[in-house]
């Protein structure tokens, strides 16, 4: 009988991978420590799935009952570091639906998600109407799940498939959720299955306007760090400097800071919409156009983000500190790592005999291999000084 499963859980996987492979997909089953793309350790993943320079390291259970998720949270982070890779967990269940893990689902974005709050929110506010009342509960609802999913995926945790009891109990028990949000979030939940499932339900307006605010409140929290997440280090070291002002500021300066921050984000957004609005009227782009473009919506992000700090309440100023101070040392850390692999590796071709001369490298090589002599020459005596005058 055990032989049976085993067999039928198999075939279950190779099913799966053949429907990578018809996808594009080029698939290795229980591929070897040699055969993966990067260092995993003696974890051997049920196949990785590769294609256009990015892929899935993929381990099947065949129920989430019973998943070490702190074990798998430490290869979801190790696989996040590669670009383009992803950690993707998934059941034997999924294996039968018609979805593809990992390629035919998205999940909404942060932006769509604040747009969809919005949406219910107005619908919430016109709270005579109660069948409008419950429409706006039950797209908060479909909100706050979407942001629970993103958030798994953010922070590297592979549970963004689990049912939504199961994510929630993860995040809580992970520190993603607060008792009291935890408690809320179940309550509600029950009230969500039996409207959705046809059977009456007497919202109160408590009920729905602290979920309201709940969703308000992950939301905001989320895409803000999210959004950190994504500047380059530049910016980041822009952003730090900014915000050690900021937090050191008296409550007259904070304010006048803040209103710097609105006046340039009303500044700036609506021309932009406009411009976005006529290129999407154009058939063509020139390649400046599209860099003034990108441009402009890198300094919005910039600007939202610090305008979404100034406005933290002292309490939510304190925790996204103690975050930031976090997140802001594991960025230092990795940019010390990806310095020291690149001197590393121009320094190996400034060793290498069979380089020489160097006048059979670009420029650009040649002007970094200048520099790496010159530190030769010339070491620099406090490394960690030249990080701060390099970095911010």
């Amino acid at each position: 009988m055990i032989n049976n499963t085993e067999n039928l859980d198999d075939k279950k996987i190779k099913s799966l991978a053949e429907n990578y492979e018809s996808q594009g997909f080029r698939v290795l089953l229980k591929p070897k420590a040699d055969e993966l793309p990067f260092y995993l350790g003696n974890y051997q993943p049920a196949m990785i799935a590769i294609k256009d320079g990015s892929g899935l390291v993929i381990e099947v259970k065949t129920s989430l009952s019973r998943v070490s998720v702190d074990r798998l949270q430490t290869l979801a982070e190790e696989v996040s570091k590669h670009r383009g890779w992803r950690f993707l967990l998934v059941t034997l269940e999924d294996i039968e639906a018609k979805s593809l893990p990992g390629t035919s689902e998205q999940l909404p974005s942060w932006q769509d998600l604040a747009d969809r709050f919005h949406a219910a929110h107005r619908l919430i506010e016109n709270d005579e109407i109660e069948q409008a009342f419950k429409a706006a509960f039950l797209l908060l609802w479909s909100t706050f799940e979407g942001a629970l999913r993103k958030r798994a995926v953010d922070v590297s945790i592979p549970i963004e498939r689990f049912p939504v009891i199961g994510l929630l109990r993860h995040l809580y028990s992970l520190g993603e959720l607060s008792i009291s949000q935890f408690d809320l979030a179940q309550a509600c939940f029950e009230v969500r299955n039996r409207l959705a499932h046809g059977y009456i339900e007497n919202l109160t307006l408590p009920v729905v306007h602290n979920f309201d605010n709940l969703v308000r409140e992950l939301l905001a929290e989320w895409k803000l760090k999210h959004d950190i997440s994504q500047l380059s280090s530049e910016d980041l070291a822009a952003f730090r400097a900014w915000f050690r002002e900021f937090d050191a500021a008296s409550l007259d300066k904070r304010e006048e800071l803040r209103r710097e921050l609105i006046n340039q984000k009303c500044n700036v957004i609506a021309p932009l919409e406009a411009l976005e609005l006529m290129i999407d009227l154009m058939n063509e782009r020139s390649e400046k156009k599209i860099k003034k473009d990108l441009n402009n919506k890198q300094f919005i992000t910039r600007t939202n983000i610090k305008c979404d700090v100034s406005l933290l309440s002292p309490e939510d100023l304190a925790a996204f500190r103690t975050w930031f101070t976090e997140f802001d040392a594991a960025a230092w850390d990795k940019q010390i790592e990806k310095d020291v692999a690149q001197q590393e590796t121009l320094s190996s071709i400034t060793d290498s005999p069979t380089l020489e001369p160097l006048t059979d490298l670009d420029s650009w090589t040649q002007s970094l291999i200048g520099v790496i002599q010159l530190e030769e020459e010339n070491p620099t005596e406090n490394y960690v000084d030249y990080l701060e005058e390099k970095y911010g």
